[in-house]
Order: structure tokens, then C-alpha cells, then sequence
């Protein structure tokens, strides 16, 4: 019967360490901002309150935004200068005159925001861009050739950016702009190399 007892304990102590862990776990996770957010947004939906929703789904954008490196999505040339996001002509394929306008559409992710007392959000970028030939030697480039800020009533996500490059005495051939954008709030930056020709 004492053997029985203490039997009986030792497993009334394991469960106990178990809903111990458990009860840890979810505390975790209710202080997860993700989770929480998450949460929010599926109870909104299964509650079909779309506005308390969306504000949720916003929430969660605006923790990704956090987190995230800043990212170029949908890197493209395009025709010309005059693009807002997920609006422009794209160009067909990367060969260009010489002299002619090269223009690079891009649509930037997790920049950080700062809010001023006016109530604006307030974000902005840098550029720098360096032109290489085909074998990687380095024919010009330019440090803070755009300097872009913008503010906004809101938590602004779609935002496009253009730049435009106009290259001089440049041989036919294959070559590369690298360009580098930069978060104005932050040290985030980010990368990218396209390829083009001269025809």
C-alpha cells in the first residue's frame, strides 16, 4: 500500500510538472505580439466584424514591419518614371539605346516609420549605385544620388520607387548597376544587381 502511494505521487508530480510547462507555454505565446495579433484577426473574422479585422490585419503588417530587413520586392524596368506601386508600363527585356534612360522600379518592405507630433508618418530612403561592366570592374557610380522622404496620415505600406539612370559613352555590351537603397531611420539597407545591355 506504501509502495502504491508513492507510486501514486510520482505520477501526480509528473502531470503536475506537465500542465506546469503548458501553462508556461501558453503565457509565451499570449505575449507573443504575432500570436496576439494573429489571434485578434481570426476572432474578428469568425465574428464577421471586417473593419475590427482589418485593423487587426494591419497590426500584424505593422509587427512584420518591425522585424523584417528591409527588402526590394518586385525589382523591373519599366518605361518611365511616372509609376505609382503595382502601377507601371514594364519594359520588354533589358536592352537599351545608348544614352537612353534606364528606369528601375522597385517596391520596398520593412522600412521603419516615426511618428511626429502632427500625427504623420514620417519614413524615407537613400540610394547609391555603382556601374560595372561584364568582367566586374567599376566604370562610375554615385553615393546619395536620391534622397527620398515621405510622410503619410498613415501606416503606409505600398509605397514604389523609381530611379532613374542615364548612362553616357558607354560601348555596346553587357553591364550591371548595383544599387544600394538605405532606410532613413534605420541602419536596414538593401542590394540589388541588375543586368543590361547597350545595343
Amino acid at each position: 500500500m506504501k509502495g502504491m502511494l508513492v507510486f501514486c505521487l510520482s505520477v501526480s508530480l509528473l502531470f503536475a510538472g506537465e500542465t506546469g510547462k503548458d501553462t508556461e507555454k501558453t503565457a509565451a505565446t499570449a505575449s507573443d505580439p504575432f500570436e496576439i495579433a494573429f489571434s485578434q484577426l481570426r476572432g474578428s473574422i469568425e465574428g464577421k466584424d471586417y473593419f475590427k479585422a482589418y485593423e487587426s490585419l494591419r497590426s500584424f503588417i505593422k509587427i512584420f514591419w518591425e522585424k523584417s530587413p528591409l527588402l526590394l520586392n518586385n525589382v523591373r524596368f519599366v518605361k518611365d518614371d511616372d509609376n505609382t506601386f503595382g502601377i507601371y508600363e514594364p519594359k520588354d527585356g533589358n536592352s537599351f539605346s545608348p544614352g537612353e534612360p534606364v528606369y528601375l522600379y522597385m517596391e520596398p518592405v520593412g522600412y521603419k516609420f516615426k511618428k511626429n507630433p502632427k500625427g504623420f508618418y514620417e519614413f524615407g530612403f537613400t540610394g547609391n549605385f555603382t556601374l560595372e561592366d561584364e568582367n566586374g570592374k567599376i566604370l562610375g557610380g554615385q553615393k546619395n544620388f536620391a534622397n527620398l522622404n515621405f510622410k503619410s496620415w498613415r501606416f503606409n505600406t505600398e509605397i514604389a520607387l523609381t530611379f532613374t539612370y542615364t548612362f553616357t559613352g558607354l560601348d555596346k555590351g553587357k553591364y550591371k548597376v548595383v544599387t544600394n537603397v538605405k532606410d532613413a531611420l534605420s541602419k536596414k539597407n538593401a542590394t540589388i544587381e541588375n543586368w543590361f545591355y547597350i545595343r
